[in-house]
């Protein structure tokens, strides 16, 4: 017997499956990332600020591991000492050409630490529309040791039989709001079956406010800046502002799509077990590294 929640729902993932079968032809690209997997658990460096003082303090944990880092991590001095296996970057500040000016340099300091200090094998994936604006691959190709892969990030949804396949077959994602959903994406297509998380707080929700001109501000705490970090205002691809309904419908995206990763995952017997320290991620296994 059908009730007016299941009708709605009905109708919600049919409108949503109608929408990722017209993305395929605009978003969805061919793409070879190949099966990289050694053999060794992965270990997802997130930024947060849990990330240092547990590299400092379990050496043996980490050490028999393949690495892999995300975002700015390159910029900073832990990044020769660990040399990560894989590096991903996500977010389309890092090469769309309208952007303001704090975010050129900020960019421009990462693919220049990643080509500088790089003097390992190193595995680094983008989205594939970035290599509509390839400056930062003249910048990484002056290093041999940086061998790029491109991924699709075209979100996936509706009915979950269809989303399945599409993951599969490595033409989209759910939604990557953040850029620890596309480094587990790439970690599992790349053929890990144990990933770990630290430095995922992801405990955002606490450090939003909003001054008395309704600008939105968003304390970003990062293991590199956590003790000198400010509110800042959350822009949209790179300039204006974003509203509070806008982050927190971001957040939303986040959360959720770790729910559908580890949906994703299970039947193929991928674990991915959450060792951050008060992480508000609902989605994963938890254990202590204690």
């Amino acid at each position: 017997m059908f009730n007016l929640a299941s009708i709605r729902d009905f109708g919600q993932q049919s409108a949503q499956t109608l929408v990722t079968l017209l993305r395929i032809p605009l978003m969805c690209r061919p793409v070879s990332i190949p099966r990289i997997s050694t053999g060794k658990d992965l270990l997802v460096l997130g930024n947060g600020p849990s990330l240092k003082p547990f590299l400092e303090k379990h050496k043996d944990f980490w050490q028999n591991k393949d690495l892999l880092a995300v975002n700015h991590f390159a910029e900073t001095a832990l990044y020769a000492e660990v040399r990560p296996r894989l590096y991903v970057v996500s977010a389309p500040e890092y090469w769309l050409p309208d952007v303001e000016e704090d975010f050129l340099e900020k960019r421009q300091r990462i693919f220049e630490s990643l080509a500088g200090k790089t003097d390992w094998p190193l595995d680094f994936f983008i989205p594939v529309p970035a290599g509509k604006n390839p400056w930062w691959k003249k910048l990484l190709g002056t290093n041999p040791n940086v061998h790029i892969h491109f991924y699709n990030t075209m979100p996936v949804e509706g009915f979950w039989p269809f989303r399945n396949v599409l993951m599969n077959l490595k033409c989209g994602m759910p939604r990557p709001h953040n850029v620890i959903i596309t480094a587990l994406m790439n970690a599992i297509w790349a053929g890990w079956e144990t990933i770990y998380l630290i430095g995922t707080e992801h405990n955002w929700l606490k450090d939003v406010s909003i001054d008395d001109d309704n600008r939105v501000y968003l304390t970003l705490r990062y293991f590199y800046n956590e003790q000198k970090a400010r509110p800042v205002i959350i822009k949209n691809l790179g300039k204006g502002q974003r509203k509070l309904h806008e982050i927190l419908e971001k957040f939303y995206w986040s959360f959720k799509g770790y729910h559908d990763i580890r949906r994703w995952t299970e039947p193929k017997g991928v674990r991915i077990i959450n060792i951050t320290p008060d992480s508000w991620i609902d989605a994963f296994e938890r254990q202590s590294i204690e």
